[in-house]
């Protein structure tokens, strides 16, 4: 696999256009980040990507949410 690009909202790689949103290689987003086509509003993507932490790494919902506001 070759990757071309990364999702320039969460960082995922996006290796052919069936990963970008809407299958369209000219979004720089990830199907998940913009499901149709541009990110919803930066409140909308912390609460999804905090609720996705919390799945993934079994945090609380505070913990999580600092996780996801604190720069890697």
């Amino acid at each position: 696999m070759t990757i071309i690009a990364n999702c320039e909202s969460c960082g995922m790689p996006l290796a052919g256009a069936e990963d970008h949103a809407l299958a369209d290689p000219s979004i720089p987003y990830c199907g998940y980040c913009a499901p149709e086509g541009k990110l919803p509003p930066v409140d909308e993507r912390l609460e999804r990507f905090t609720q996705w932490t919390m799945r993934q790494d079994g945090l609380d919902y505070q913990a999580a949410r600092e996780k996801r506001q604190s720069p890697t």
